[in-house]
């Protein structure tokens, strides 16, 4: 059966719409198939907009999710890292704060120093007969390094950079190292060596007793200089002291500064 291509659009329509006057069914012979393929096309549309674009919407946001966790998981992994090495940093800086805090004094411990040293000295029978307090310098930028026979003390006072074992305090001093023209830079003190003179006067093998109590001491005591001296005894009575001697030492001790005062000072030496 041929179709006639030459359909009346306006003719198709109109029958679309028309009916029989006695209400039976369309005139156009068409009517059904159109009526389907206009359902089917609104049905399509209406999946369209109804179900697959929310749907590809619904995959996009989760797809962009996925990506964001992935990268959310690599900057974890990043600061987790981080986290770790920082941790292990730390911990090795307050173990060797903590060693160092065992080995130097505080000030509180110094006044407590001058009285051990004068009652141990008393303890072996020794007689004090001066105590003279030096001077407190400045070690700046202190490389101390743990060996294993104790600690190697070396000075370098114009090293750059922050003091290792003093990592644990806040740094306040950010904007004072830019100083003005004319204005004197202040540097930072590793720790402060304090120098004590004393004359002992006494017997030389308590005095031997007396240095190796000295040296059992858990903090650092260096003995600098020792001059020990025998008295001239007295012909006239030929009276001799046995044993006695007359000693000179000149001990040296550390502390950590105890305040940022303390701590970051203006280097006289090196301005001159």
């Amino acid at each position: 059966m041929a179709i006639n291509m030459k359909l009346d659009v306006g003719s198709l329509l109109k029958g679309l719409t028309a009916k029989k006057k006695d209400g039976g069914e369309s005139q156009s012979p068409y009517q059904g198939a159109i009526t389907a393929g206009i359902l089917v096309v609104i049905l399509a549309i209406a999946y369209g907009y109804f179900v697959y674009l929310p749907g590809q919407e619904e995959i996009r946001q989760k797809q962009a999710m996925i990506d964001s966790t992935e990268e959310l998981r690599g900057e974890v992994l990043t600061l987790t890292q981080e986290i770790l090495t920082k941790q292990i940093k730390l911990q090795k800086d307050k173990y060797r704060y903590e060693e160092l805090s065992r080995l130097f004094h505080d000030k509180k411990e110094l006044e407590d120093l001058y009285r051990n040293i004068s009652l141990l000295a008393l303890t072996y029978e020794l007689m004090v007969v001066k105590l003279e307090k030096g001077k407190e310098m400045p070690i700046f930028k202190e490389a101390v390094v743990s060996m294993d026979d104790g600690l190697m003390l070396g000075t370098d006072e114009y090293i750059d950079g922050s003091d290792p074992d003093m990592a644990g305090q806040d740094d306040f001093q950010s904007g004072e190292d830019s100083t003005v023209e004319g204005e004197q830079s202040k540097k930072e003190v590793a720790f402060y060596r304090i120098m004590v003179k004393f004359d002992f006067s006494g017997d030389y093998l308590n005095y031997t007793f007396f240095r190796r109590d000295l040296a059992e001491q858990k903090k650092i005591i260096n003995i600098e200089l020792e001059t020990i001296e025998v008295p001239a005894t007295d012909d006239e009575n030929d009276d001799s002291v046995d044993g006695s001697v007359q000693i000179s030492a000149t001990l040296s001790t550390y502390r950590f500064p105890s305040s940022d005062t303390e701590r970051y000072i203006i280097d006289q030496e090196s301005d001159i």
